[in-house]
């Protein structure tokens, strides 16, 4: 049965959010950049942990906190194309593992076929997910559309089942109601926890809920 309350579209953030906020320039880790300090190849962050510049620029490439201590230096902008579309509604009826809730959330992913910023052609896809409608899945359900706001719930890449490139998943949904663990689906008692693993892996936190 198809839910009472009608879902809403999400457009990721646009490519000029992303290409300014995906990378540190030259000018952003000098002696003067609000972040920290640093002489000569080594640059210090304003946590007191120093590290190879170079480095550093790389891995602000993918995440914008202190490698040693994990301190947030900032937002990060993904690689998740920008024409993609989320949408959320709920279904009548309950996942397995679940008693506490007896609606489902069905998320859904479209993503039509374009070009990425090297200007290759990846294909379109159209995803779709599962979570519980408590508060959990709740909770879940705002971080991924921060997630996909940011243009990090899905990256670019080849997929080794359709031999294909196209967005492909950083942060993992359940694409079946049913079917366990294994079978990407319910029940799964550990799929909260994982799922905050992997969108704090992306630099998406609870403390994202409250800005």
């Amino acid at each position: 049965a198809s839910g009472s309350h009608p879902g809403f579209g999400i457009p990721a953030a646009g490519r000029a959010a992303g290409a300014s906020s995906s990378s540190y320039s030259d000018m952003d880790l000098d002696d003067d950049s609000p972040g920290g300090g640093g002489a000569g190849n080594v640059f210090e962050l304003k946590c007191g942990h120093a590290f190879h510049k170079e480095c550093l620029k790389q891995w602000f490439l993918q995440r914008k906190r202190c490698p040693a201590c994990n301190k947030d230096f900032g937002k990060v902008f993904g690689t998740q194309p920008d024409n993609g579309r989320l949408q959320w509604s709920l279904e009548g009826y309950a996942l397995p593992g679940h008693p506490d809730s007896q609606e489902t959330i069905l998320i859904e992913f479209a993503f039509p076929p374009g070009f990425d910023g090297d200007g290759n052609r990846y294909q379109g896809r159209q995803p779709q997910g599962y979570l519980p409608h408590n508060a959990q899945g709740i909770i879940l359900l705002e971080l991924f559309k921060i997630a996909f706001r940011r243009r990090v719930m899905f990256g670019l890449g080849r997929s080794m089942t359709y031999d294909s490139y196209r967005p492909t998943f950083n942060v993992h949904i359940k694409t079946s109601t049913r079917r366990g663990v294994t079978g990407h689906g319910y029940p799964d008692p550990d799929y909260f926890q994982r799922a905050l693993e992997e969108l704090r892996g992306n630099c998406i936190t609870i403390a994202d809920l409250r800005t």
